[in-house]
């Protein structure tokens, strides 16, 4: 890790603060190898979709509707990832945002940990690092 990776687990944090979901706020940064960001996501719902309240504090609802910060990056990048990093503020990714971070071509992933006995997701990050480990995508952390 160096100072760069730090400055852009920043920026991830930062986007992170966009999202209206009360009880996780997850930002995501993609930076091509030249450290230039090509791209910011947070979670939340799609364009269009109102962010009520009872949506977002109802699970199964909001479940149903969000899109992860992860995937919304790679939308608004509108362009090929291959080769990127991306930052990923507070979790590791999902596996299911794991297999699109995959299939665009992103190379490495930086999270704050890869905790794969977390209470809640641990099962979910340990799918996720091994789908990136068979892919050959690099993963990395950034202490917070």
């Amino acid at each position: 890790m160096d100072s760069w990776d730090q400055h852009f687990m920043d920026v991830a944090r930062l986007v992170s603060q966009r999202s209206k979901d009360p009880s996780t706020q997850v930002g995501a940064c993609v930076v091509d190898p030249n450290r230039r960001i090509v791209s910011t996501g947070f979670n939340g719902f799609p364009r269009g979709i109102a962010d009520k309240s009872e949506l977002l504090t109802e699970r199964e609802e909001k479940y149903a509707r969000v899109i992860h910060a992860e995937v919304n990056a790679i939308l608004f990048a509108y362009r090929d990832l291959t080769g990127c990093t991306l930052y990923v503020w507070s979790l590791a990714p999902c596996p299911r945002c794991a297999v699109v971070i995959i299939q665009v071509g992103i190379s490495r992933v930086v999270a704050p940990e890869w905790d794969t006995e977390h209470e809640r997701w641990g099962s979910d990050i340990a799918l996720s690092a091994g789908l990136f480990d068979e892919a050959g995508v690099e993963m990395a952390a950034v202490g917070v």
